[in-house]
């Protein structure tokens, strides 16, 4: 009752803070964050504001949105103050370099720098479309590109296939089947199948290869990642 039964905005926004806190606890961390959304922001001093911002940052990555606990996690203006956090967040959001640059200053010893330097060796290249679509050209060479090779080595086989069954057509003077016939195989097991898969699929294939970075970076980082409560 307390958020209902006084004016004052730090009253009410350490009564919301409590709340959304026990729902924290629960696990219900988008009842929190809407919680958090009813604090007038604009009438709390600088710290104050901080510290909700960074809140919503925590049961932000809780429920897997990344890209909006970087946002509030920057905002806050204490991102370079939790590093660990910092440097996760980064790199799931694609932004390497910076990413490299604060893990390297979550940590302090020469084994754990050496362990971070190991890790951002293997920083995941960002596929693009238009080299998928070039490489899709050479069946499996685009299922490759975007790290599927088996999907590569079925796609090339059904695509000789329907070259094979429209050859053989038309070897045997059955234009009509060879031409008709073979045309919408190689339209479905090349153009759909094989080009216009692997385009729809470069994306898929990123967000794979960051998440599985950001997760290896996360474990590295892992007993730097808690910020504790800022209440």
């Amino acid at each position: 009752m307390v958020v209902y039964s006084s004016d004052d905005p730090v009253v009410v926004q350490d009564a919301l803070v409590s709340k959304a806190a026990c729902l924290a606890r629960s696990g219900s961390y988008g009842e929190a964050l809407r919680t958090l959304d009813r604090i007038r922001m604009y009438l709390l001093s600088s710290d104050k504001a901080s510290d909700i911002l960074m809140l919503k940052s925590l049961y932000s990555k809780e429920l897997g949105d990344n890209g909006a606990a970087l946002g509030f996690l920057e905002e806050s203006g204490s991102a370079e103050n939790h590093p660990a956090l910092y440097s996760v967040l980064l790199a799931a959001s694609r932004r390497f370099a910076e990413s490299h640059e604060q893990a390297l200053r979550a940590v302090s010893t020469r084994s754990e720098k050496a362990a971070v330097e190991s890790l951002f060796k293997k920083v995941p290249r960002i596929k693009r479309e238009g080299t998928a679509a070039a490489l899709s050209f050479i069946p499996p060479a685009g299922q490759i590109y975007l790290g599927r090779p088996w999907v590569g080595l079925l796609s090339m086989l059904l695509n000789v296939g329907a070259a094979g069954f429209t050859a053989f057509e038309i070897i045997g003077h059955d234009w009509v089947t060879g031409l008709l016939g073979g045309g919408l195989l190689l339209n479905e097991t090349f153009l759909k199948g094989n080009i216009s898969n692997n385009i729809a699929s470069v994306e898929e294939a990123n967000e794979l290869s960051v998440k599985r970075f950001s997760e290896s970076l996360e474990e590295l980082l892992k007993p730097g990642l808690n910020p504790g409560n800022p209440n």
